[in-house]
């Protein structure tokens, strides 16, 4: 989950040359955030910067041209109208990627894990503590007419990266919005924490260093393990959680399709070149199935699902 994190990180940023450049660098990228959480040694270093890699190099090999695909669709579409189920339709398109994509560093995460020390998993829990601290500061404590002006603004960033400058009536129709929105950061933080405790006995239950029976685990082991946790972070920890993460997608789904609907037609051909934009940054890094399966030493390139 955390190498997708940083994989969306990537590919959201504004502006086509900014996209080339940072997945150009999502190599190094992912192994600095990781590293921050953990520290690695010297003999675990070779070995995640070698999986990362590997993952990059499928990456551009195989779902890099889906993604391609997915956004000269996304072109065409934002040239219209689009309804709430249609928003819907595309966050789970990008749910289907996700966990593809999660399933691809279960191998490498069950390696690099089992070697990991107490300590490291210590650096990891004291990692997390600090991000969520300042999460909180951000989101949660403070005043509260500025967190929400603020949270505002990251909303019309987010939408201008997009249509290029909103003006005052949509700026104020957002502001408006996000007044009546489900979305509760206390509860969000509170997934997030469960997810982070249901990762810190992960790492000791892998470990083959913590005193925790890691050591009696086989690979398989440690595969099916990581699998498991995988499915279990991205979904509710609840059903009360679940109905929230439903009642939230919803809600953005409308928004999605009520800012289209008030979009002009200059927004929305900015939109479409922005889209292609992306597109063509995205083909400029796709590796020819050939010369990947030539890299990962594979015998053959890998069929397209």
């Amino acid at each position: 989950m955390t190498l997708v994190a940083v994989m969306a990180l990537t590919l959201l940023v504004s502006g086509c040359s900014a996209l080339r450049l940072a997945y150009g660098q999502g190599n190094w990228l992912t192994y600095w955030w990781l590293d921050r959480h953990v520290g690695f040694d010297s003999a675990q270093a070779p070995r995640v910067r070698a999986a990362i890699d590997q993952w990059f190099d499928w990456h551009r090999r195989e779902p890099m041209a889906d993604l391609v695909m997915l956004m000269e669709q996304a072109a065409t579409e934002v040239r219209g109208d689009i309804a709430p189920a249609q928003a819907c339709a595309w966050w789970h398109r990008l749910e289907e990627r996700r966990d593809r994509y999660l399933q691809r560093l279960a191998v490498p995460m069950a390696e690099v894990a089992a070697t990991l020390t107490p300590a490291q998993i210590v650096q990891v829990r004291e990692r997390f503590e600090r991000v969520n601290a300042d999460w909180r500061e951000e989101m949660i404590d403070g005043d509260a007419k500025r967190r929400a002006e603020a949270s505002v603004e990251r909303v019309v960033e987010r939408a201008e990266r997009l249509y290029g400058r909103l003006d005052r009536s949509q700026r104020d129709w957002i502001a408006d919005w996000m007044r009546r929105s489900p979305w509760d950061a206390q509860r969000w933080l509170d997934e997030r924490e469960a997810d982070q405790r249901d990762t810190l006995v992960l790492l000791g239950e892998l470990s083959a260093l913590a005193g925790q029976g890691g050591q009696n685990l086989s690979p398989a082991q440690r595969q099916d393990k990581v699998r498991a946790w995988m499915r279990r972070v991205v979904e509710p920890s609840s059903e009360v959680s679940r109905a929230q993460r439903d009642r939230v997608l919803d809600n953005q789904c409308e928004f999605a399709a009520a800012l289209q609907s008030r979009t002009s037609a200059a927004q929305r051909e900015q939109a479409a070149r922005t889209l292609l934009g992306w597109a063509d940054d995205l083909r400029s890094h796709q590796l020819p199935a050939q010369a990947a399966g030539a890299a990962l030493g594979l015998s053959a390139p890998a069929t397209r699902p």
